[in-house]
């Protein structure tokens, strides 16, 4: 509750004295009950403005991902992802992280990393967090192998291969992120690695789960093998904290839009591919806007079909408007 006064046995109404003689044991629980951890950080010296990596090396890493998402595009992409993998697999200062994340049903997500070194794996790499969501997730897995590969002396070119590539661009945006703190240990590193060396660059190629590419299926594979135990309590990042309450405003919404009388005996319902019906949402645009908002003579159709109010026998009987309410096609009593 807001503005409700702490425990007289919380922690928060301990003197420092108390504090000090207070048990260890106690203390770590106090540290890992729930609450936001603390992400945001833009004072950072290397989130200022010209100080930034895009400022001062902005030629030595690039982004790759299909121009579309037809399976031509996706085809001939997943061709030259091949090529860059077999290039950099050629030379000992060439190094690929192949890089992929996981959250079960407990939220326990699951980041795996695979460094590649002359065709072979040379480190499994695995960590596991609680109360993140799944960019973090990702970040955290490609952070886990990125990191220690820029400290090895005698390598130069990194190709980064993950299903996630807005969560490395988030690395060099200058914008304000809740991300910040994350990105602080992998961002020195990048600009630590890019100083050390001119000829140190970075590769980040986007490889869709879908595609099935057999590296990144490798450490795929191993994420949804994985069964870590969640430890409670446990902290919650920020970003999950606010995807929870926004998950609970729109359950709300939405129950009490199923239960609600204005809905509308009439209102149809519609099903997804596993004959689920489909609640309203807002993420994406919505559940229906995205398929019918082209034009709006298609959305205003849709929108009569759905709640039944258009010119139909069916609407005509529940009024006395005293027109035609049988099926033109004569076949039914009433148009529907």
């Amino acid at each position: 509750m807001k503005n409700h006064p702490p425990h007289k046995t919380a922690t928060s109404k301990l003197t420092e004295k108390q504090w000090f003689n207070l048990k260890s044991p106690i203390k770590d629980v106090n540290k890992r009950l729930n609450g936001v951890r603390q992400c945001f950080n833009p004072l950072f010296p290397l989130f200022s403005p010209g100080s930034r990596v895009v400022n001062h090396f902005p030629s030595r890493f690039s982004f790759y991902s299909p121009p579309s998402s037809s399976n031509e595009d996706l085809y001939h992409y997943l061709r030259n992802l091949d090529q860059a993998f077999r290039s950099s697999q050629t030379a000992p200062h060439n190094i690929t992280i192949v890089a992929d994340r996981g959250i079960k049903k407990s939220q326990v997500a699951t980041a795996v990393t695979h460094i590649w070194s002359e065709n072979s794996i040379i480190q499994h790499l695995q960590a596991n967090l609680i109360n993140i969501t799944s960019i973090e997730a990702e970040l955290m897995a490609i952070c886990l192998g990125l990191i220690p590969t820029m400290e090895e002396e005698n390598v130069h070119n990194i190709i980064v291969i993950t299903d996630s590539i807005a969560a490395t661009k988030k690395v060099f945006e200058s914008k304000t992120d809740p991300l910040q703190n994350m990105f602080i240990p992998v961002t020195l590193a990048i600009d630590s690695f890019f100083r050390k060396d001119g000829r140190n660059k970075i590769q980040f190629w986007f490889c869709p789960s879908k595609a099935k590419w057999p590296k990144h299926k490798l450490v795929d594979d191993q994420v949804k093998a994985s069964n870590c135990a969640p430890i409670f309590p446990s902290k919650e990042s920020y970003l999950f904290n606010k995807k929870k309450e926004c998950n609970n405003i729109l359950s709300e919404w939405q129950d009490s839009f199923m239960t609600n009388p204005k809905r509308g005996q009439l209102f149809l319902d519609f099903e997804d591919e596993n004959q689920k019906v489909i609640k309203p949402t807002y993420a994406k645009g919505g559940s229906w806007l995205p398929s019918i908002g082209f034009t709006n003579s298609l959305c205003a159709r849709f929108t009569c079909m759905t709640t039944g109010h258009t010119p139909i026998g069916e609407y005509r009987q529940r009024f006395p408007l005293h027109l035609p309410i049988s099926c033109p096609c004569s076949e039914a009593e009433v148009q529907t």
